[in-house]
């Protein structure tokens, strides 16, 4: 029987979170660049995603396996989008709370 070599790999969460540190020195650099506009835009764009993603990724435990890592992660972004959604609705009340009461 012949060996076969086995790349060890390291554990799935902690891949993401490198390659998530690698997309985000790429946004950013998109961003330091003075030549295109366009690559500007898709460079901002590529920071909020990444941004987003180091929120929950920075989050959970390097050593998790993907299944893990997945579920968590997803766990994760729904609790910023319920949060975002919340603030979103909430604004107008907290703006009419500051404001005086009008006299008529």
């Amino acid at each position: 029987m012949a060996a076969t070599v086995k790349a060890n790999k390291g554990p799935f969460a902690a891949r993401a979170q490198r390659i998530n540190i690698y997309l985000l020195i790429v946004a950013l650099l998109m961003l330091a660049q003075q030549f295109t506009y366009t690559v500007y835009v898709w460079g901002f764009r590529l920071l909020f995603v990444v941004v987003t993603l180091q929120v929950a990724l920075g989050n959970i435990n390097p050593e998790w396996d993907g299944k893990k890592t997945l579920r968590k992660t997803l766990v994760i972004l729904l609790v910023i989008v319920v949060i975002f959604a919340f603030s979103i609705f909430v604004t107008p009340y907290l703006i009419e709370l500051g404001r005086p009461k009008r006299s008529f």
